[in-house]
């Protein structure tokens, strides 16, 4: 399989660095030159890694084709290039439905629309896409727990709930700062505590129908130090907090689009 990325931004580095890690990387992945404080690292680091400095060469060397520049670039870019019907383009353009790639990347059938995480570099994490691909399931699964939703508008719900990785670095934070503050060393205290949350969202991500709500009684005996600790968040609001920040991103997100 031979991959090319339009647009050589974060994202495009987390997923080639995620590839060319795993046991059965692509056999050729063209990226963009744009931008070279990415793209020529990349080129110098994996053999199979091809930096082109025209967005068409892309495309011609490709049988799958990642979009990864923003949205707003999306028609002066794709109106300029020529696809095959047989490619595959997989669009990572946020708040862009497939629907409208479709059309600026005829005759092209094959249209994927992704929301990878940083995280890939590592090779963990989810990734949703919409609809389902063999080829690019097969692909993103090197590099990430791949989620097929039923429908493209759920995208949009998904995209939303990564809003929270700020949030959750900030609670991980605080934790590690508390834990320094009671005599503990700042880095193993902050070791600890992404240990501990990765442990504990290893375990969530093992139930098997979903319901968390059980892990939160498990997790409680009645006196203990998790019941004290939930009762004192839920009499100082709970996690309602967390609920405005997503309605919030959320009608950020309607608004966008």
């Amino acid at each position: 399989m031979r991959l090319g990325f339009i647009g050589t931004g974060g994202i495009t580095e987390a997923i080639v660095t995620g590839l060319c890690g795993t046991d059965t990387p692509p056999e050729a992945i063209y990226i963009s030159a744009r931008s070279e404080r990415r793209s020529k690292p990349l080129e110098e680091k994996y053999d199979r890694v091809t930096v082109l400095s025209q967005n068409q060469a892309i495309v011609d060397n490709s049988d799958i084709v990642v979009l990864a520049f923003l949205p707003a670039q999306a028609e002066g870019i794709l109106n300029d290039l020529t696809f095959r019907q047989d490619q595959v383009v997989v669009t990572l353009l946020a708040g862009v439905p497939v629907s409208d790639i479709r059309q600026l990347s005829a005759p092209a059938r094959h249209i994927v629309r992704a929301i990878p995480l940083p995280c890939t570099a590592l090779r963990t994490g989810p990734v949703v896409m919409y609809p389902g691909n063999d080829d690019v399931f097969r692909l993103f699964s090197t590099v990430g727990s791949v989620i097929v939703p039923s429908q493209e508008s759920q995208l949009d719900t998904f995209s939303i709930i990564t809003a929270l990785m700020a949030p959750f670095y900030a609670m991980t934070d605080t934790v590690a700062a508390w834990g320094e503050k009671q005599g503990l060393d700042r880095t193993q205290s902050a070791a600890y505590a992404a240990a501990m949350f990765k442990a504990l969202a290893t375990i969530a991500e093992t139930t098997a129908d979903g319901n968390l709500g059980t892990l939160v009684s498990e997790s409680m005996t009645p006196g203990g130090l998790n019941e004290t600790a939930m009762g004192v968040i839920s009499e100082n609001g709970g996690f309602k907090n967390l609920i405005m920040a997503l309605d919030e991103v959320e009608k950020k997100v309607q608004n966008s689009n």
